[in-house]
C-alpha cells in the first residue's frame, strides 16, 4: 500500500522570538516494514540532519533572526510493505526499554491493573482492549505533561496517554516496550498524526496501537521511537522570547493500493 503524507504546523508567538533551536523528527526512514519512495520536509532557517540515540532521523533547526511564527511542512510518499517487525531494528538490546520515565512511571492503581496480566501477545492484546475500555478518547483532555499514572486516574485522553499507560503497565510486568509517533490512514483529519506502542516478545517487536486496539501496523508510517513521548516527539527544542505558544498543525494521509 502507497500511503500520501501531508503535514503543515505553524507556531505563533506573542512576540517575537530571537533564538531558536528545534530538534524535528519528520523524517520517516526506511525500514523492512516502509520504503519511503518521496520526501520533503520545509523548515526556516539553518538546518542539519543527524541520527539521534534512538536511530530517528532529527532535522536541527537554528534560527539567530527574530520571527513571531515558525512554518513547518512535511510532505512525501510511502509504500508500506506488511512485513512483521524485527528483534535487530534498533541500536541497542530490547532491555533498555523497561526503564521507566516520568511519563511512564506506575501508581499503585496502575501496577494493580497491570498484576492481571501476563507477558505474553494474547495477555497483552487483552489488556490493551481493557484500557481502551477505561480511557476514553478526548482531544484537549491532556497535555503532553500528563503521566500515565494521572491518565489511568482520569480516564481520559489522546493516543499518547493510552501509549503511555500501555508502555507503564508492559514495564512493569517485565515486558520491554517502546513509545512509536508516526502517522495513521484515518478517516478523520486529527487522527492522521499518531502514537502506538511496540512490545518485544519472544524473538521479535510487536505493534499494540491501543486507540484503535490494533495488533498490526497495517496502515501506520513511523516516524521516531523512544522511551516515551519526549524521545519521539515530532518537534521539540528551546527558544529565547516569544511568549506565549501557540500552534496549529494539521495532517492528511491518503492512499490506495501499490501500483496506483
Amino acid at each position: 500500500m502507497k500511503l500520501k503524507i501531508r503535514h503543515h504546523t505553524i507556531y505563533r508567538y506573542d512576540t517575537p522570538v530571537r533564538d531558536s533551536i528545534q530538534y524535528i523528527r519528520l523524517r520517516p526512514r526506511n525500514t523492512p516494514q516502509q520504503r519511503i519512495l518521496e520526501w520533503d520536509l520545509s523548515t526556516p532557517g539553518d538546518t542539519s540532519i543527524v541520527t539521534d540515540g534512538f536511530g530517528n532521523l532529527v532535522t536541527v533547526m537554528s534560527l539567530d533572526e527574530p520571527v513571531d511564527e515558525i512554518v513547518l511542512t512535511a510532505r512525501g510518499v510511502a509504500e508500506l510493505s506488511g512485513k512483521p517487525l524485527l528483534k535487530d531494528d534498533a541500536p541497542f538490546p530490547p532491555q533498555v526499554f523497561l526503564r521507566h520515565t516520568n511519563l511512564t512511571e506506575t501508581d499503585a492503581a496502575l501496577r494493580d491493573f497491570a498484576a492481571g496480566y501476563s507477558p505474553n501477545k494474547r495477555s497483552l492484546i487483552r489488556m490493551m482492549n481493557r484500557l481502551r475500555e477505561h480511557i476514553r478518547f478526548q482531544p484537549g483532555a491532556t497535555t503532553v505533561a500528563h503521566t500515565a499514572a494521572e491518565v489511568f486516574s482520569q480516564g481520559t485522553g489522546v493516543c499518547q496517554d493510552h501509549t503511555h499507560v500501555f508502555i507503564a503497565c508492559c514495564r512493569h510486568i517485565g515486558v520491554p516496550v517502546r513509545y512509536v509517533s508516526g502517522y495513521i490512514l484515518a478517516d478523520s483529519e486529527h487522527l492522521a498524526t499518531h502514537a502506538w506502542a511496540e512490545a518485544f516478545l519472544g524473538h521479535n517487536w510487536h505493534t499494540f496501537d491501543v486507540v484503535n486496539t490494533m495488533n498490526a501496523a497495517e496502515s501506520h508510517i513511523k516516524l521516531a521511537i523512544g522511551l516515551d513521548y519526549r524521545d519521539a516527539a515530532p518537534v521539540r527544542g528551546v527558544r529565547r522570547g516569544g511568549g506565549d505558544e501557540h500552534m496549529e498543525t494539521r495532517a492528511l494521509v491518503t492512499g490506495g493500493q501499490s501500483g496506483q
